[in-house]
């Protein structure tokens, strides 16, 4: 499967758009598509060096970069990879989790509560300090979006 170069606006405009993080936090990354979905962050020294014999599609991979942006779908989705990365310079649409519903959170259980967010939909969820990943929400509840291969027993 083909992977290319993806125009940068669209997808650092939805980052700002929905959560408020400024575009020069994608500064030093470039986006490519894999497939019909799936949007990765590579950091640009890296596509850099691959600069001239080789290119990212003279490589034999199965991911590159980070997973960073679901698209295609009704509405595009950040990856919980992308939220734990870029999700601290979130100003909107962000909600704070206490340690109990954190807890519940990352290990797949919906919280039910209000939380005063911009618009509904996918959120970033923080708690104890650190985000935990993507959550969607409706009003009073809270949906989490880990996916089951990294919920965990969350101390805090």
């Amino acid at each position: 499967m083909e992977i290319r170069k993806v125009e940068r606006e669209p997808v650092v405009g939805f980052w700002r758009d929905k959560f408020g993080v400024p575009p020069e936090t994608f500064d030093g990354y470039e986006f490519y598509k894999k497939g019909a979905k799936k949007v990765w962050a590579v950091r640009r020294e890296t596509v850099e060096r691959l600069d001239g014999d080789e290119t990212l599609d003279a490589l034999d991979y199965e991911s590159v970069g980070l997973p960073f942006l679901r698209v295609g779908g009704e509405h595009d989705k950040p990856t919980t990879d992308a939220l734990q990365r870029f999700g601290d310079a979130a100003t909107k649409n962000t909600v704070e989790l206490d340690a109990d519903d954190a807890r519940a959170f990352v290990q797949g259980e919906t919280v039910e509560r209000e939380f005063d967010v911009d618009s509904l939909g996918y959120v970033v969820v923080r708690g104890g300090g650190r985000v935990l990943g993507c959550g969607l929400y409706f009003p009073g509840e809270l949906r989490s979006q880990i996916p089951k291969g990294r919920r965990v027993e969350l101390v805090l």
